[in-house]
């Protein structure tokens, strides 16, 4: 739970400082609020868990607390949401993807639609095989094979930062490389 006693107009200034120990106290009291919220959307402890940790990650890295000019807690409540309902709607997505490659497989669908299927896969995997080998790796990991960062940290034997950043350079290039063909 927060501490009520906490003056996040404070905190925010010295997280705006780059004072690691002001991230620490923010991290302390804010981290069981955000995952309660975010598993209150998702239903899914992992994934909860992982929005919260990549979201106090990036923040940290990217110096995201000197482009705040709100208030610091609803900022981290809306940046929660946002990243999970991305979270849901990247989900529907693969799920989609996976039911109709399974439709693909069985032989259920149309022939119009098996090469329409077959093209966008091919093309998928296409745009993959140029990613730089550990992005690519990453993507597989997490993308195919459903792995949270923390899993694919600890397979790699890299830290989740090291996956969030693969992640950001793989999905980049391939949005680039999507959009251009």
């Amino acid at each position: 739970m927060p501490d009520e006693n906490v003056d996040y107009t404070i905190l925010l200034q010295r997280l705006q400082a780059h004072n690691l120990p002001a991230f620490e106290q923010l991290y302390r009291h804010m981290r069981n609020r955000l995952y309660i919220y975010a598993l209150s959307i998702l239903k899914d402890e992992a994934a909860a868990q992982d929005i919260v940790q990549e979201l106090f990650l990036t923040m940290w890295e990217g110096r995201q607390f000197e482009h705040i000019h709100t208030g610091l807690v609803p900022y981290l409540v809306k940046a929660v949401r946002n990243r999970s309902l991305d979270y849901l709607k990247k989900e529907q997505t693969r799920d989609k993807i996976r039911h109709e490659l399974a439709l693909l497989d069985s032989g259920q669908i149309t022939s119009a639609d098996k090469l329409t299927t077959l093209e966008l896969r091919a093309e998928l995997e296409n745009a993959v095989s140029r990613l730089p080998p550990m992005p690519a790796k990453v993507f597989q990991l997490h993308y195919i094979e459903k792995l949270s960062y923390t899993e694919i940290a600890d397979k790699l034997n890299i830290s989740t930062s090291t996956v969030s950043n693969h992640m950001v350079k793989g999905l980049k290039l391939l949005r680039a490389y999507l959009k251009n063909n």
